[in-house]
């Protein structure tokens, strides 16, 4: 009876915990859905993620954010989905570690470039702390 109790009581919890990181998922997105729209980008939901995983031994959360541009706006595609994060970050207060964007763009065939950033940088770029050019210079490409 109190092992049904516990396992009860734990996967309670467990649901409550993943609805609570969903919910903060959403409010995410719809803070950087504003500056999404208002530079005329579409981001979908599913576009926009929080994932968490394990690197020496700490759990690390991870937003990403993947978005379509054309072969010439690349580069403004990848500021703009980092100052959307910025906004969503601060506005939530969410405790993301990194954020990476993924700008997906067509040429022949679709070419995909990735940037990871910490999140205390990506906050300092949103609020003018830190020069674009240094942003992107310390910027992990892939």
């Amino acid at each position: 009876m109190y092992l049904k109790k516990l396992i009860l009581i734990i996967l309670s919890s467990l649901l409550l915990a993943s609805f609570s990181f969903g919910q903060s998922s959403s409010v995410m997105y719809r803070e950087a859905q504003k500056i999404f729209q208002s530079y005329r980008y579409q981001v979908d939901y599913s576009d926009f993620q929080l994932k968490t995983y394990q690197e020496n031994g700490h759990n690390i959360l991870q937003l990403l954010v993947i978005m379509k541009s054309g072969r010439n706006h690349f580069d403004e595609a990848l500021l703009v989905g980092y100052a959307a994060s910025g906004a969503a970050i601060i506005k939530t207060e969410s405790n993301v570690d990194r954020v990476s964007v993924v700008v997906k763009v067509q040429y022949k065939d679709e070419v995909s470039i990735a940037a990871t950033a910490d999140a205390e940088d990506v906050v300092k770029l949103y609020q003018e702390k830190m020069d674009v050019s240094v942003f992107m210079g310390r910027l992990t490409w892939y």
